[in-house]
């Protein structure tokens, strides 16, 4: 079931922006030239909070060990092979939604 997660207004092209929806940690990312995407806002590395990430409109990365994320897909560039936990994300009108049904968090430590 989708659950706001934001106002659309809230959000800037390059930029991420840290939500808890369903008492869920993530963050909605909108990476250059792409749609904004949601994903688990806890680092898979050793559960660190992602939410004083870098992001540089393309690459997400930990500020605890320097862990890197693709923006558009979540796919780890940098440390062990894995992948941030995608959340269905839909804009409707002026607002940001978020389904968390069925999504588990990875993590890899």
């Amino acid at each position: 079931m989708f659950t706001k997660a934001c106002d659309l207004s809230e959000l800037r092209e390059g930029k991420y922006e840290v939500v808890a929806v369903n008492r869920t940690l993530m963050l909605v990312v909108w990476p250059y030239n792409e749609q904004p995407k949601a994903f688990q806002g806890l680092c898979p590395h050793f559960k660190e909070p992602l939410a004083d990430a870098r992001f540089d409109g393309k690459t997400l990365t930990c500020a605890h060990h320097d862990w890197a994320f693709e923006g558009t897909t979540g796919v780890c560039i940098k440390g062990k092979p894995c992948t941030l936990a995608e959340y269905p994300l839909k804009i409707e009108g002026s607002e940001v939604w978020v389904d968390t049904e069925g999504v588990t968090p990875n993590f890899v430590g």
